[in-house]
């Protein structure tokens, strides 16, 4: 049975109940007795929504004019595709909640990466300090099944009809199984939901066939810039395919009606090999690759984005044309440096804008999205699913969408039902923090 939000019946189109006549009486009633009430009509189709952290036009552009990014260009033909605006300050956590509330960070809470404690230091922003319902939230208590894998600040995860996996699952600096943080004890709280996906993610993991046919660009590569650590390029590579084969677990063993995925390597790459996209007089001289350090970098960079392209085609192939498909970013990239190695930056209006695909049932193909905002991502997937959007959200449904036209509202889902696993640490905390610290994202502004 479908469990619906008291907040979503009024919106929704049903008729008085003391004005029906006779003949319609008993199957009002019923309706309000086995489920409330119910979305003017059934969404087109399911949706995957596929966030590519710090991904830019700048890199996107030309490798799609090249033909090297086959799937990004699939979505482009039969849809749109362009840039989304993004908000200040640049920074992943307050812009990504903004996206999966459609809210401003004044609203949801999640102002940066980290906030003070009392004794001074630094704790991260989880996902208790979210003030707002996200999207995942809205969606289950409207009847729909939700998969959430590595959006930040998931952590807690909530219980959700469906499975979340959080940002907390893969903090840990090392490969394989290790990867998956040591705490999943009930005892001491847990990174994913439900509790048994802990093991199953472990048994994703011990899988060693290559997810992709292109090879980690990073290893036995020579060529990189002589700032670069190499460690830790490999490193980012082994992640997003790790959280590419969570995804299609989840997707194959639950299919939910909304699947999300956030793909961190790009932003983390960025930073590293941002230099070799930039002319050397921006830099200091020890940040200065040579001709052939720049050739490295740059096709690096180049081939990591197709390594991301084939992940997105892996998690296409269940999603026909009627389902929704979003992939967007949270921001571009400029030059600039953080503590001493680093040369991508993301502060100024050169790296506002993020990329945005979208292809679907009733979406006109070969245009351009036309001016959206990352606020404006939760009102569209609320208008796609028939769920109405709340006045109080900061967005709007993108108008390329067509149910937009027609999306239901309701005042507020400020009382959607949010229920967390743990308030406990997952233990994974100061790995993090410090993971943040090496690319400049804990630097005191």
């Amino acid at each position: 049975m479908l469990r619906r939000h008291p907040a979503l019946a009024p919106p929704c189109g049903t008729a008085p109940i003391f004005a029906f006549v006779a003949a319609l009486a008993f199957a009002a009633a019923l309706t309000a007795v086995i489920g409330g009430c119910q979305p003017d009509a059934p969404p087109p189709g399911r949706v995957l929504l596929v966030g590519i952290d710090g991904a830019s036009m700048r890199v996107v552009g030309p490798l799609l004019d090249q033909g090297r990014l086959p799937n990004l260009a699939g979505i482009a033909a039969a849809g749109v595709h362009g840039t989304i605006r993004s908000q200040r300050p640049i920074d992943s956590p307050p812009v990504w909640n903004t996206v999966v509330t459609g809210v401003a960070p004044r609203k949801h809470g999640i102002r940066s990466f980290a906030h003070k404690n009392e004794d001074g230091g630094k704790d991260l922003f989880l996902s208790t300090d979210r003030k707002v319902p996200a999207v995942w939230n809205i969606l289950d208590a409207a009847g729909f099944s939700v998969g959430v894998v590595n959006f930040w600040n998931t952590y807690p995860p909530d219980r959700i009809n469906g499975v979340m996996i959080s940002d907390h699952v893969l903090a840990r600096e090392v490969e394989g199984r290790a990867m998956i943080s040591k705490t999943e004890a009930p005892s001491e709280g847990t990174t994913v939901y439900p509790a048994d996906w802990a093991g199953r993610l472990r048994e994703i993991l011990d899988v060693s066939d290559p997810l992709t046919r292109i090879a980690n660009p990073f290893r036995d590569n020579p060529s990189l810039p002589h700032w670069v650590l190499t460690k830790d390029l490999i490193r980012r590579y082994e992640e997003d395919g790790a959280l590419g084969r969570i995804a299609l677990a989840v997707e194959e063993e639950v299919r939910p009606d909304l699947l999300m995925v956030l793909l961190p390597g790009v932003d983390r790459v960025s930073h590293h090999l941002w230099g070799t996209m930039e002319p050397g007089e921006k830099y200091p001289e020890r940040l200065r690759p040579s001709d052939a350090e720049r050739a490295g970098g740059r096709g690096a960079l180049e081939t990591y984005y197709q390594y991301v392209d084939e992940i997105l085609g892996l998690l296409l192939q269940d999603f026909g044309p009627d389902d929704l498909v979003i992939v967007l970013s949270d921001h571009g990239f400029e030059a600039g440096t953080a503590l001493m190695y680093l040369t991508g930056r993301h502060e100024s209006d050169e790296a506002i804008d993020g990329i945005f695909f979208a292809r679907g049932r009733g979406i006109q193909p070969g245009g351009a999205p036309g001016p959206i905002h990352v606020r404006d991502v939760t009102p569209t997937l609320l208008a796609w699913f028939g769920v109405p959007v709340a006045d109080d959200m900061d967005g709007r449904p993108m108008g390329f969408l067509e149910s937009s036209s027609h999306a239901t509202r309701v005042a507020s889902h400020a009382d959607t039902p949010i229920d967390k696993v743990t308030t406990r640490p997952s233990g994974a905390e100061d790995d993090i923090i410090e993971r943040l610290r090496m690319i400049g994202y804990l630097e005191e502004k």
